[in-house]
């Protein structure tokens, strides 16, 4: 029964932003969903954890915000499937876990966990509105369902790099990476071996690749995802095969009458899920909180994530800190050595 609670517990992430690709920007609810389904069955054969299956946050935002053509976010997934590949196969994910501060990811799971309260408490707030008035209001008339032709074009392909792909790429690494892994061994422990940067790199091409060619939902993992899982009980990845074998169903069934159905679920239902899902992937920086120096990265990392919506300036910002706050320990430790050689 718990996996079975902790299956549906990311769907406070997962729903509205596939919704918003469905109605805002034409993704086919059928494909979408059956690609999601076997995506997370997959996932969970292959981890035997529950590591999550997210929409790609910032550029599914992105791309709902400025209504991004179908052919540009599938070329966005083409993307990021090319780009996770690379690290996977080159090694670059694993030598990234190994130096890249612990800290930092400590910060940008603060900041996430704070977007994460905002968004849900703004549906939370809404009180009597559908999923779908809130998440697709702005934009008033639903896109034209996208073609299932094999390739974007290539215009389509360079308006998707600097619009949809650069702005998700510091996410995508620093959370559905570096941070995953960090919360599989916090969760997990020894089983939380399995999940390696270079594994989360290449289940995240893969997936994308699927994605970019069939004119699915693109996807990543996430911490947030992870954590929601736990939270409300799953354990194995029993429970990704749940929510994956219920949406596989769902978008073979229902098909585009989905999308009707989900839009129209109370937004507060989902905003309360999300806010306690945030408030629990926030705690999980608690630790870095035991000396002032990691506090205030972790700090400065997290607001400057969460005011700007800009993770990689958060990262930037956060690294500038921490060279700052090392210069003067270095020089305090050069004199007390030329002091004591006199």
């Amino acid at each position: 029964m718990q996996e079975f609670i902790g299956s549906l517990a990311d769907l406070g992430t997962l729903l509205p932003l596939t919704v918003g690709l469905i109605a805002c920007n034409g993704v086919r609810p059928g494909p979408a969903l059956v690609l999601l389904g076997i995506t997370y069955i997959l996932t969970g054969t292959y981890y035997r954890l529950p590591v999550p299956v997210q929409p790609l946050k910032a550029m599914a935002t992105i791309a709902i915000a400025t209504g991004a053509s179908v052919g540009e976010i599938r070329a966005g997934a083409l993307w990021m499937s090319g780009l996770m590949i690379a690290l996977a196969v080159s090694g670059l994910a694993q030598k990234l876990n190994a130096v890249f501060p612990r800290v930092l990811i400590r910060g940008l799971q603060l900041g996430i966990g704070l977007m994460m309260i905002r968004a849900g408490a703004k549906l939370a707030l809404a009180w009597g509105d559908s999923l779908g008035t809130v998440v697709i209001g702005a934009h008033g008339v639903s896109a034209t369902p996208g073609s299932l032709g094999l390739a974007p074009s290539g215009a389509e392909f360079w308006r998707a790099l600097p619009l949809l792909v650069i702005p998700q790429l510091p996410l995508t690494v620093g959370n559905a990476v570096l941070a995953t892994r960090d919360c599989a061994l916090s969760y997990f422990g020894p089983a939380g071996e399995r999940v390696t940067p270079r594994r989360l790199a290449a289940t995240i091409g893969l997936a994308n690749l699927a994605a970019g060619l069939t004119g699915g939902v693109p996807v990543c993992h996430g911490a947030g995802g992870m954590t929601a899982h736990y939270s409300l009980g799953a354990r194995t990845g029993l429970a990704c095969a749940m929510i994956g074998s219920a949406l596989l169903v769902t978008g073979i069934a229902a098909g585009g009458s989905m999308a009707s159905a989900l839009a129209a679920m109370p937004a507060w239902v989902l905003g309360v899920l999300l806010a306690y899902v945030g408030v629990r992937h926030a705690a999980l920086a608690r630790d870095a909180f035991g000396n002032a120096t990691d506090a205030s990265t972790v700090l400065l990392v997290g607001v400057v994530g969460l005011t700007s919506g800009n993770l990689m300036a958060a990262l930037g910002i956060g690294l500038a800190l921490r060279l700052m706050l090392r210069i003067p320990a270095a020089r305090g430790v050069k004199q007390r050595f030329v002091d004591r050689s006199r």
